[in-house]
Protein backbone atom coordinates (compact mmCIF):
# COMPACT_ATOMS: atom_id res chain seq x y z
CA UNK A 1 0.00 0.00 0.00
CA UNK A 2 1.39 3.34 -0.31
CA UNK A 3 0.92 5.69 2.62
CA UNK A 4 -0.87 9.05 1.96
CA UNK A 5 -0.56 10.52 5.95
CA UNK A 6 1.28 13.24 7.91
CA UNK A 7 5.13 12.21 8.21
CA UNK A 8 6.48 10.88 11.33
CA UNK A 9 6.64 8.19 14.17
CA UNK A 10 4.37 5.38 13.74
CA UNK A 11 3.38 2.14 15.25
CA UNK A 12 2.90 -0.90 12.55
CA UNK A 13 -0.30 -2.93 13.78
CA UNK A 14 -0.76 -6.57 11.16
CA UNK A 15 -3.81 -8.36 12.36
CA UNK A 16 -3.13 -12.02 10.88
CA UNK A 17 -3.99 -15.57 11.07
CA UNK A 18 -2.11 -18.28 13.10
CA UNK A 19 -3.05 -21.73 12.98
CA UNK A 20 -1.59 -24.94 14.55
CA UNK A 21 -1.30 -26.53 11.11
CA UNK A 22 1.94 -24.97 9.79
CA UNK A 23 4.67 -22.42 10.77
CA UNK A 24 3.90 -19.05 8.12
CA UNK A 25 6.63 -16.46 7.75
CA UNK A 26 5.94 -12.75 7.76
CA UNK A 27 8.00 -9.88 6.33
CA UNK A 28 7.10 -5.95 6.43
CA UNK A 29 8.87 -3.83 4.02
CA UNK A 30 8.76 0.43 3.91
CA UNK A 31 10.27 0.58 0.73
CA UNK A 32 13.06 -1.43 0.50
CA UNK A 33 13.70 -1.61 4.38
CA UNK A 34 13.01 -4.42 5.87
CA UNK A 35 11.48 -3.11 9.14
CA UNK A 36 10.49 -6.80 10.72
CA UNK A 37 9.77 -10.66 10.30
CA UNK A 38 8.62 -12.73 12.77
CA UNK A 39 6.60 -16.57 12.02
CA UNK A 40 3.50 -17.61 12.96
CA UNK A 41 4.45 -20.03 15.77
CA UNK A 42 2.28 -19.41 18.57
CA UNK A 43 0.81 -22.68 18.92
CA UNK A 44 -2.75 -21.16 19.29
CA UNK A 45 -5.49 -24.57 19.21
CA UNK A 46 -7.30 -22.87 16.61
CA UNK A 47 -8.02 -24.29 12.57
CA UNK A 48 -9.83 -22.08 11.28
CA UNK A 49 -9.51 -18.44 10.30
CA UNK A 50 -11.38 -16.81 12.89
CA UNK A 51 -11.06 -14.99 16.29
CA UNK A 52 -9.56 -18.12 17.62
CA UNK A 53 -6.34 -17.50 15.57
CA UNK A 54 -6.34 -13.81 14.88
CA UNK A 55 -3.50 -12.63 16.59
CA UNK A 56 -1.36 -9.19 16.02
CA UNK A 57 2.04 -8.18 15.80
CA UNK A 58 2.78 -4.34 17.14
CA UNK A 59 5.65 -3.06 15.08
CA UNK A 60 7.24 0.36 17.44
CA UNK A 61 9.29 3.15 16.05
CA UNK A 62 8.51 3.30 12.50
CA UNK A 63 9.22 6.70 10.32
CA UNK A 64 7.00 7.08 7.50
CA UNK A 65 6.68 9.71 4.75
CA UNK A 66 3.94 10.77 1.99
CA UNK A 67 4.60 8.34 -0.72
CA UNK A 68 6.36 5.55 1.62
CA UNK A 69 5.76 1.88 -0.08
CA UNK A 70 4.40 -0.40 3.16
CA UNK A 71 4.51 -3.99 1.98
CA UNK A 72 3.46 -7.69 3.93
CA UNK A 73 4.83 -10.20 2.67
CA UNK A 74 3.44 -13.88 3.57
CA UNK A 75 4.82 -17.42 2.97
CA UNK A 76 2.58 -20.09 3.68
CA UNK A 77 3.81 -22.70 5.34
CA UNK A 78 1.64 -26.71 5.21
CA UNK A 79 -1.97 -26.08 5.33
CA UNK A 80 -1.02 -22.70 7.11
CA UNK A 81 -2.01 -20.28 4.51
CA UNK A 82 -0.25 -17.04 5.73
CA UNK A 83 -3.36 -14.91 6.02
CA UNK A 84 -3.82 -11.46 6.59
CA UNK A 85 -6.90 -9.24 8.44
CA UNK A 86 -5.51 -5.82 8.58
CA UNK A 87 -3.06 -2.83 9.36
CA UNK A 88 -3.46 -0.49 11.47
CA UNK A 89 -1.23 2.47 11.61
CA UNK A 90 -1.04 4.30 14.99
CA UNK A 91 1.26 7.46 15.92
CA UNK A 92 4.26 6.13 17.98
CA UNK A 93 4.13 7.28 21.64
Amino acid sequence: MKYDGAAGWYSLNVEYFDLSSGVSHYRVWVGRQLVDEWDADLRLPARRLDSSSSTRRVIPGIALRPGDQIRIEGKPDGAEPAALDYLEILPWK
